[in-house]
């Protein structure tokens, strides 16, 4: 759902904000005022083409951005896919700029993303239904999910996408092992030399940082015995070892303090100081008869982690990985090994489960096509409650091998006028008749959704009647989702829960587009100049009321 929109800088937009509420939004304003602008403005924020001719005159950069929030489950799992947090719960901060250089960046949640990613959420989070773009629900995905969700097959599907799943699984096997006989002998061969190359190894968990922490011993085994030896004739057997000169020392301190001087701090400090300096010494007799000058150790130390770094290299990062590869292509050669066999027994699988597959998929359609009766029914009613008394609707259906989507092709055919050739939905519809057929089928569908929806003068070329009929719709699709409408029919601003007005003002020389949401008051008002024109009359006023009170019925 959207929440709110800033746009500064673009077109005759200085600087705009508006909140968005729930329900049924339409949008209204004199032609020219700029009704076009907030939409394209919109577009830009679900990656649109950006134009720098767009910057407001005397302006270098323009900014749009957009919140919204959300429920839809795809949308996270988009945003974790370009590694953008959700820094308040289920909202999301989109953000484009325009320079006069031409150039342009796309924000979501301030991180930065190629516009591309940009259209893609766009995608998930608006569906605009305008003259001119791309409809989802002319795509044939988008139509089979809303058949599917009105045949209820997802539980089927659930089914159908776990066996389909085992199909390719075992069909990747039959692949894998149904090799020529000299592929098969070359991967056997290779096969067993890695094998070999591991076992001979015998690694042992964690065996390579021991290793690497020894070595540096090993290395300087020579160094660390000299200075060891050294130490020990410092503190214990030289001529003058440090240890009798601290006992020579604390003799003399005992008797300055029987001498009357306290002494007795210096002589606790001096008694820490020896059993310090003899635990030092024997710390470092234990070193020295611990540390062995072995070259051949050295070597096969050295080899040993070289052997080490060159299986990694071949098989894995760590030992675990190396393992994990051993028994990866262990499984590997038993099955080339016992190819016949195995390939007896994975095609027998695979017949179990393909069979499986077509049932499942068979249910699917079947259900499919129960619910498209009732669906086509539902939908050209809607269409002759939109003035559409002659359209022909229906939903056909093609054949294709079964898959975790079922084993149909299904697309939404129309035509307007009876009688004639009845051709694919995108092929067939134009303009505010497309709108309308959308409409129908988003009402007919009865779906939930959180992605908002914009229809864009959906009323054009209708009259009064058709114009009621239209946003009495509106309004019903609005129970299910955020619904806009740009319009300027007064019957379908009658019904809108929330009324913002475009209009320009113009000071210092300069023109201004503004915005604003409209009280009730200034509703009726801007419905009465939607009917009688810039003049609004007394009688202009009461039929707005009328209008009002009637939506509310109906």
């Amino acid at each position: 759902m959207l929440l709110n929109l800033n746009i500064k800088n673009y077109a005759l937009i200085e600087d705009l904000s508006i909140e968005f509420g729930n329900g049924f939004t339409v949008i209204s304003g004199e032609t020219g005022a700029g009704k076009s602008i907030l939409v394209k403005s919109i577009e830009l924020l679900t990656g649109a083409r950006a134009d720098s001719s767009n910057i407001r005159s005397g302006c270098s950069i323009c900014t749009i951005s957009a919140s919204f929030e959300f429920k839809n489950p795809q949308i996270k799992d988009f945003l974790d896919s370009l590694s953008i947090p959700l820094d308040d719960g289920n909202a999301i901060l989109i953000r484009r700029t325009i320079e006069s250089t031409g150039k342009s960046k796309a924000y979501i949640n301030d991180s930065q993303v190629s516009v591309s990613s940009l259209a893609a959420l766009g995608n998930l989070l608006i569906d605009f239904h305008n003259q001119d773009e791309k409809h989802s629900l002319l795509n044939t995905d988008s139509q089979l999910e809303i058949l599917d969700k009105a045949a209820q097959t997802g539980e089927l599907k659930e089914k159908a996408g776990q066996t389909y799943e085992k199909v390719k699984d075992i069909k990747s096997k039959i692949e894998a092992i149904n090799l020529s006989d000299s592929e098969r002998e070359r991967k056997i061969d290779l096969y067993s030399f890695q094998l070999q190359e591991i076992e001979d190894a015998k690694l042992e968990n964690g065996e390579d940082s021991k290793l690497e922490s020894e070595l540096p011993k090993l290395k300087n085994a020579e160094k660390i015995s000299s200075l060891c030896e050294e130490a020990v004739t410092l503190l214990y057997s030289g001529e003058n070892p440090a240890l009798s000169a601290i006992i020579k020392a604390k003799k003399n301190i005992e008797a300055i303090n029987s001498l009357g001087a306290d002494a007795s701090e210096a002589l606790s400090l001096i008694e820490q100081s020896y059993y310090q300096a003899e635990e030092s010494y024997r710390e470092v007799e234990n070193i020295l008869s611990e540390t062995e000058i072995d070259p051949e150790k050295l070597n096969e130390t050295v080899e040993r982690i070289e052997l080490i770094k060159k299986l990694k290299k071949k098989y894995g990062s760590t030992i675990s990985e190396i393992a994990q590869y051993q028994n990866e292509i262990e499984q590997e050669l038993k099955a080339l090994q016992d190819y016949k066999e195995n390939t007896g027994k994975l095609d027998r699988e695979l017949q179990i489960h393909t069979k499986h597959l077509r049932d499942i998929c068979e249910k699917i359609s079947q259900k499919r096509k129960k619910a498209a009766v009732d669906f086509c029914k539902a939908a050209v009613a809607e269409l002759e409650d939109l003035g559409m008394k002659n359209a022909v609707f229906e939903i056909s259906f093609k054949q294709k091998e079964p898959s975790a989507n079922g084993c149909d092709e299904i697309e939404f055919m129309f035509s307007a006028n009876k009688g004639e050739k009845i051709l694919p939905l995108k092929n067939t519809a134009s303009g505010g008749e497309l709108s309308r057929v959308l409409l129908a089928i988003e009402v007919s569908s009865k779906l939930k959704s959180d992605q908002t929806t914009i229809f864009d003068e959906i009323d054009t070329g209708t009259g009064g009647k058709t114009g009621e009929k239209i946003g009495k719709k509106l309004s019903q699709l609005a129970k299910n989702k955020q619904v806009f409408s740009i319009t300027h029919l007064a019957q379908v601003s009658a019904f809108a829960q929330t009324h913002i007005k475009i209009y320009k003002e113009i000071y210092d020389s300069r023109t201004y587009t503004k915005a604003k949401a409209l009280t009730n008051d200034e509703h009726i008002e801007e419905i009465a100049r939607m009917i009688s024109g810039e003049k609004v009359t007394k009688s202009a006023v009461e039929h707005a009321k009328d209008l009002i009170k009637t939506s509310t019925t109906l």
